[in-house]
């Protein structure tokens, strides 16, 4: 009994003891941005392992023992907090946003680092310096905000194709496009459609970007290898957190409007134009030349013996009016994201509505998006994300091109006197309705893009599902299956109202592409820190597949216009079908090394197999290395309160490029041949067994600065990037039955400078006060040819590939202006001595397409919940030929307007100085060339400032919107393309490739509101 009772004691004594060293601390833990609860919020006693997860309630309750002085408090999202334990037993903890979350780390391909940790050239965009922005593709919200990367539209159509150069043309055959990674998943860029311009990076909502980050240099990119030629975007969407959940809706609408319309002549100054230009070539006396103008050339009825008090009442008929328009823009989303410690959540859907600045183009896009991601066991956690989106635009009758019945080229060039509608109404001057319609443009485009008809729909499905298994500490398995799927389907009908389908009785054509691209990566990825030194390291193995299939047909003789499916048609036209693909192989492994967050040191090594090379090559290699200093660390300036960054860093990588036709290294045979009546096969093209891909080598050195607690931040990269073994088509003899295989011929060099700078201007200590911050942004780029094949030095395909001078290059005569005494065009020879016609020898080199400098300047400012944000872009040292500007400015050369300028300032008198020669009929005049033809005369800078966006925003204080029941309150207005600083002739300075017709960009407006609850 006594033993007994000392047992008793004993253990009372024990736990007596025990319970005075341990106490239970209880709290709730909340957002500061909102007041919410915050689940799975890991709480620890400093110094030990002893912790807790908050509940859905964000509660945790923990005994701790009496020796510990503070808890940790850390989520995902927020940033982590320390407080003090005191003597009270109750601890609440109110987290920071962490808004460093993304902003302060970069994705670098299969993985993530801190941006005081990159080594490479890259370039991040975040989510607000894009947010609601009226445009249909990501692509375009790059335009002026990354250092190196030129963005330059081809058209205005909304979800059109693009162009994207990062850090210069780095290829003269092969693709020139980088490559773009969405949450993993790499996208095929190609442009399937056939009716109209489509932009395959349209299927997502701008405004589900979290951020865009850019690899610019091989050393960074050469983890993807053979796909990071052009570089490399990688955009990471939006994500669930933990807590209550969160709604977000948002919606705009405005207007998009014409940049500008071209200022063309009246109906009396066309007639002017064309008289002189008669009497000119025929010298028969100007009067005479009129009456013929009015009475044959314009058909205005009795205009042969019009008085000059009725041509001055003619009326002018304003085809620009009738083709441009101010389209509606609409925009609406409403998002939801939360969840609990064990399961996250992000969903959105969209609508999209935008129409151009021409009529009947149009872009209409419905998406949706979901993410989700749960924490299976603690070593455990599986994800899926999924985009779903649909998108269909108008098909007006062209999209460019110097077709008669194109709106968009034919609306300047009209004879101003051509009457749009009769007084009933319909339209004048139809085939069958015995007007006719005079000049060159015989087409009334009004009614063609009226009647004519036609819709391409693309269906996207964009996912992922993942896996990561934590196999021990710091060792991580990661699984990740990737599907890029896309149809796209075509319509287009040609209306028998209409010339193109007048005789046919209409023609219909249809066409659906599907392309399949599946990827797959497993990754063991290990992060181990161990005193000063810190290793990070990757190996990895990567599939993909990429199938396109296609089918088309067209028929004509349709019953009438109101029937247009092609099983209405009475003669079947032709039918095709098609399927390509094309594999790759691929393992990466990446180290990485820093001392004392010092001294880095990076090594990267990819090996890729492609289907597209010949067997002989089929498999290259692509390393890299990286080295930096962060000098700033170092004990003698880790104190100063000047430099807080200072960085030094220097690279040098590989990248392939593979963006050529899947079957170019192999021999093949075509169908469609028939003999002695039956079906039959030719060859069509020959083999290449020894065709290997197009390497990229770059050397990049930069500087990373920050200066005053970083109140100045910025860096300064300088690169020099050659394109190896060019995949270039080399002619053979015609003997051969052949034109020409794809060999690997060539060098293409591109050297810059890239300079990004930030400052914040003024920090107000007040929560409210006002604030402003700059971002600069500078670029300069030098494109240069090195070689071709067999010592030539001009492409014989192309007379703009020339060694030592840039892709591009422009190679023409070049124009002297007007004889002041005759006003004849006048040209200069080789040896610069006037010459009236000048022949192919005289050519030399004026320019070249490429711009030299480019950027952007952004500026935000903030002040008690108002802000104001605007930025410019710009280009500089480029020119350019505009072929819907070279018909505007033949000046009288044939039936068809132009432009007042050039009216204006046309030679009329002897001793007369300027560029503008006098009209002619035909353009030719005796022992003389057209001075319409090519030459410097019709090449133009593209130099501009514009003013991208401005967006006016005044945010709700969250005291008056938590009384409302809501999260926050946003109202903003916003523009885009507003003013643009230039001498620019025609429609747009801003675009790539032939503008002859093209859909010209808009200018929009647009007022939204953002509530969140």
């Amino acid at each position: 009994m006594k033993k007994l009772l000392q047992s008793l004691f004993i253990l009372l004594f024990v736990a007596t003891t025990a319970m005075a060293q341990n106490r239970t601390i209880t709290g709730t833990v909340t957002s500061k941005e909102d007041g919410l609860p915050l689940p799975g919020v890991s709480v620890k006693v400093r110094g030990t392992n002893v912790g807790v997860s908050t509940g859905a309630n964000g509660r945790f309750s923990l005994s701790v023992p009496s020796g510990a002085t503070a808890l940790e408090f850390s989520s995902l999202g927020f940033r982590p907090q320390s407080i003090t334990i005191g003597s009270s037993n109750v601890v609440n903890a109110s987290l920071d946003a962490d808004a460093t979350t993304l902003s302060d780390v970069v994705i670098t391909g299969y993985g993530v680092q801190k941006k005081k940790d990159v080594l490479g050239a890259t370039s991040s965009i975040a989510a607000r310096d894009i947010e609601n922005r009226p445009i249909a593709s990501l692509d375009k919200a790059m335009q002026g905000r990354a250092a190196g990367v030129v963005v330059q539209a081809n058209n205005g159509i909304p979800g059109g194709a693009i162009n994207v150069r990062i850090r210069g043309t780095g290829s003269i055959q092969a693709g020139t496009q980088p490559l773009y990674v969405v949450d993993g998943v790499q996208l095929n860029t190609r442009n399937d459609a056939s009716f109209t311009q489509s932009n395959p990076l349209a299927f997502l909502n701008t405004n589900d970007i979290e951020s865009i980050d850019i690899l610019k240099d091989a050393a960074s990119a050469a983890i993807y290898g053979a796909q990071a030629a052009n570089g490399v975007v990688i955009i990471t969407t939006k994500k669930g957190k933990a807590g209550k959940t969160k709604f977000n809706f948002n919606a705009y609408g405005g207007a998009a409007s014409p940049l500008k319309k071209l200022d063309v002549l009246n109906t009396q100054d066309y007639v002017t134009l064309r008289a002189e230009a008669w009497n000119n070539q025929y010298l028969d006396g100007y009067e005479a030349n009129k009456q013929y103008v009015l009475g044959t050339e314009m058909r205005i009825p009795n205009g042969a013996t019009l008085t000059p008090a009725q041509i001055a009442e003619l009326r002018t008929y304003n085809w620009q009016d009738e083709v441009f328009q101010n389209g509606v823009i609409q925009n609406y989303e409403l998002s939801a994201s939360g969840g609990n410690d064990k399961t996250t959540f992000y969903i959105s859907g969209s609508y999209n509505a935008s129409e151009a600045a021409v009529k009947k183009v149009d872009f209409k896009r419905g998406s949706l998006k979901l993410d989700l991601n749960h924490k299976a066991t603690e070593r455990l956690n599986i994800g899926a994300s999924i985009n779903l989106s649909s998108f269909a635009q108008a098909i007006p009758f062209s999209t460019d091109g110097s077709f008669l019945g194109n709106p968009a080229f034919s609306a300047s060039l009209m004879i101003p006197s051509n009457q749009i509608r009769n007084d009933d109404g319909s339209y004048f001057g139809l085939l069958g309705s015995g007007q006719v319609f005079p000049g060159i443009l015989n087409q009334n485009i009004v009614a063609v893009n009226d009647y004519n008809s036609g819709q391409q729909k693309s269906n996207f499905v964009v996912g992922n599902v993942n896996a990561s298994y934590l196999i021990t500490d710091g060792l991580r398995f990661v699984s990740y299956y990737g599907l890029d799927y896309r149809a796209v389907q075509g319509k287009s009908y040609r209306d028998p109202r209409t010339n193109d389908g007048y005789a046919r009785k209409g023609l219909g054509q249809v066409e659906s592409i599907w392309n399949t691209n599946f990827l797959t990566t497993q990754t063991l990825n290990y992060d181990k820190s161990l005193n000063k030194h810190n290793i990070n390291a990757l190996l990895g193995f990567e599939y993909k597949s990429e199938i396109q299939e296609g089918l088309n047909a067209a028929a004509d003789g349709f019953p009438s216009p109101q029937f247009t499916f092609l099983n209405s048609a009475a003669n079947p036209l032709s039918t095709g079908e098609f399927q390509s693909e094309f594999r790759r192989i691929s393992t990466f492994a990446r180290a990485s090394y820093n001392y004392d967050n010092k001294y880095y040191a990076s090594v990267i090594a990819r090996m890729d197999g492609s289907s597209r090379f010949g067997s002989n090559n089929q498999f290259g290699f692509f390393p890299s290395v990286q080295v930096g200093w962060s000098i700033s660390e170092e004990d003698f300036l880790k104190s100063s309160n000047l430099i807080s960054l200072l960085k030094l860093k220097a690279g040098y990588g590989t990248t392939g490029n593979d963006q050529i036709a899947n079957f170019a290294s192999r021999g093949l045979y075509g169908s469609g041949a028939v003999y002695n009546g039956s079906s039959g096969i030719t060859p069509t093209q020959l083999p290449n067994p020894d065709l290997k891909w197009e390497k990229n080598e770059t050397i990049n050195v930069g500087l990373d600065f920050g200066f005053w607690k970083n109140r100045i931040s910025g860096s300064v990269e300088v690169y020099n990037r050659l394109s190896n073994n060019l995949l270039l088509d080399q002619p053979v003899q015609w003997t051969s039955g052949y034109g020409a295989f794809t060999s690997n011929i060539g060098q293409l060099q591109n050297r810059g400078i890239e300079v990004e700078l930030k400052s914040d201007n003024f920090r107000s200590s007040e929560p409210d006060g006002f604030n402003w911050t700059s971002t600069f942004i500078f670029a300069y780029n030098r494109n240069k040819v090195k070689k071709l094949y067999s010592g030539l030095q001009v492409l014989p395909s192309d007379q703009s590939i020339r060694v030592g001078h840039s892709i591009g290059t422009i190679f023409t005569q070049k124009y002297a202006g007007v004889n002041p005494a005759t006003g004849r065009p006048m040209f200069y020879d080789i040896n610069d001595n006037i010459t009236y016609s000048p022949v192919l020898a005289d050519r030399r080199i004026i320019g070249d397409t490429q711009p030299e400098y480019t950027g952007g300047f952004n500026n935000l400012f903030q002040y008690k919940g108002f802000e104001l944000d605007f930025m410019f872009q710009y280009e500089y040292g480029r020119i350019q030929s505009d072929g819907q500007l070279s018909f505007l400015l033949e000046n009288g050369n044939r039936a068809f307007n132009t432009l007042q300028e050039a009216f204006d300032n046309r030679w009329t008198t002897p001793g007369q100085i300027t560029t503008y020669p006098r009209p002619y009929n035909n353009g030719v005049e005796p022992g003389g060339i057209n001075h319409a033809s090519g030459s410097s005369r019709l090449f133009f800078k593209t130099d501009y400032i514009r003013l991208r966006s401005i967006t006016f925003a005044y945010n709700l204080p969250k005291t008056l919107a938590n009384k409302l029941k809501l999260n926050n309150v946003r109202v903003y207005a916003q523009g885009t393309n507003l003013f643009t600083y230039d001498d620019y002739m025609g429609y747009d300075p801003e675009w790539f490739s032939a503008s002859t017709g093209i859909i010209p960009q808009a200018k929009n407006y647009t007022f939204g509101l953002q509530v969140g609850f």
